[in-house]
């Protein structure tokens, strides 16, 4: 197949190799990458790294992170929705803590 002066090779497969493709999900290979991927976006971002020195080892208020991280209340929650996606940080009530994913994190900033 020619695109754009470009050749492609497309393999042969066929529909049920192509849906146990889609199916089995990540390799281990590929879920590591995902994870070092996820770790250098929480890192990467200045308000995320707040946050996380905020919430330290034991845990804080969430009103507390919210004046701390030196960010308002819904973009705090934006950079926590992210943090809990990654599984770096829970949120019980209105206290936040660390998971040990998070932990780890803190311990690289």
């Amino acid at each position: 197949m020619f695109i754009s002066g470009f050749k492609f090779m497309v393999p042969n497969i066929d529909d049920d190799e192509l849906e146990d493709m889609m199916m089995r999900g990540p390799t281990a290979r590929e879920a590591k990458m995902g994870d070092h991927d996820m770790m250098f976006k929480a890192l990467g971002n200045p308000v995320r790294r707040r946050i996380i020195v905020s919430i330290g080892a034991f845990g804080k208020s969430l009103p507390d992170v919210v004046k701390e991280a030196g960010a308002n209340r819904s973009q705090v929650d934006y950079h926590l929705d992210f943090l809990k996606k990654g599984e770096y940080a829970t949120v019980e009530g209105d206290m936040v803590r660390l998971t040990d994913k998070g932990l780890g994190l803190l311990a690289n900033i």
